[in-house]
């Protein structure tokens, strides 16, 4: 006797049975009881096969976990990059927020950064990693640059400027304005961090954009730049990021301050009364670059998608315009003009090759000067 299942291609012949002259009567029960639960168990496995092929179990992939900088800026990547990319791609992203700084980078294994697939950091710390190994290297880009120690792609900017209480100055300050606390009472808000900070001591005193970092490179204009500082520091409200840079002028714990300018066209728009100026010249330009951790867990080549995915010029485009608050105008209504107020000038950006050499001697001295003030 042969029994067959033909119902799919994955039930196979469950038994085959030929009678022979040795069964005897006592055998053949038994026989036909193996016969039964053969059959039974073949036909358990072919349906539960045939609801394998109909309905096949699906593997999520893991999510690309990016890390970016803190305040608006988070928001704003959320909005053009992260959202339209699990539109498209059905790929989940997860934004951590993270302090940009290489010392988190090197916590000792097993850290939260061992997650991180992707990570948004300035300029400088984008070079010194790869300098270092800590980020991974681009075969394209480091060919393009012929530098084997290349492996960041070009991320969004956010322009920093002098920014004022409106409702407690009136009228349109300048950096001399930010320094004279005699004329101008109050507190002001600086990033505790040689870069930027030694740049607009230097402007307060006169010194013109262009030749901010000639005076800087040379003894006399560094110490110069510190003794702006001396001059000011006990009025200073030091922030390392820029939501406590916004955060500052919010709370009224100063009169100005250096801020991110998206942080502060958010702040305004979240107002029914814009409560905050913005000088319109110099800005500050902070570049920001995107880099794959040399270490990470997380699928390189998801990452490598995502990162090439955000630096395309159709995002890198939205990107721009939402951070520089021209696509609604914001900037326009916000920047207050005034009598002796330049037109608009082009961002000062951060020289990193200048940062880049002389960072290390200049960050131990600003170190030191914050300790014995």
């Amino acid at each position: 006797m042969e029994i067959i299942f033909s119902s799919g291609p994955t039930l196979q012949r469950a038994i085959q049975h030929v009678p022979s002259r040795y069964d005897t009567a006592a055998s053949r029960p038994r026989i036909a009881l193996r016969c039964l639960l053969s059959a039974v168990l073949a036909v358990a496995a072919g349906l539960a096969s045939l609801r394998a092929e109909a309905h096949p179990v699906r593997v999520r992939p893991p999510a690309i976990v990016v890390g970016v900088p803190p305040g608006t800026l988070s928001t704003v990547l959320n909005d053009v990059l992260w959202r339209p990319f699990i539109r498209n791609t059905h790929q989940r992203v997860t934004a951590v927020i993270w302090d940009g700084t290489l010392s988190t980078l090197r916590q000792k294994p097993g850290a939260a950064r061992h997650n991180w697939s992707l990570l948004l950091v300035e300029d400088e710390v984008a070079q010194a990693g790869c300098r270092d190994g800590v980020f991974l290297a681009s075969e394209a880009v480091a060919s393009a640059a012929q530098d084997s120690t290349a492996c960041y792609s070009a991320g969004p900017s956010l322009d920093f400027a002098l920014a004022w209480d409106t409702s407690r100055f009136h009228g349109t300050p300048n950096w001399a304005d930010f320094w004279d606390v005699a004329r101008h009472p109050g507190k002001r808000g600086l990033r505790a961090d040689p870069r930027s900070t030694l740049e607009v001591a230097l402007l307060s005193d006169g010194v013109p954009p262009d030749a901010v970092y000639r005076v800087l490179s040379t003894p006399e204009g560094l110490d110069h730049a510190f003794r702006r500082l001396n001059q000011l520091r006990p009025y200073i409200v030091w922030w390392t990021t820029s939501t406590e840079a916004i955060r500052i002028l919010t709370t009224g714990a100063a009169l100005m301050g250096m801020a991110a300018t998206v942080d502060v066209l958010a702040t305004n728009a979240a107002s029914p009364n814009p409560g905050f100026g913005l000088l319109p010249s110099p800005l500050f330009r902070v570049n920001y670059d995107w880099v794959i951790p040399s270490d990470t867990a997380r699928g390189i080549a998801a990452a490598r998608g995502l990162r090439t995915w955000a630096t395309a010029p159709e995002q890198k485009n939205a990107l721009t315009l939402r951070l520089s608050g021209t696509q609604d105008g914001e900037m326009a209504q916000i920047i207050r003009t005034g009598p002796g107020i330049p037109h608009f000038l082009p961002p000062l950006p951060l020289n990193n090759a200048f940062w880049h050499d002389h960072l290390p001697a200049i960050e131990e001295r600003f170190r030191q000067w914050m300790s014995e003030h």
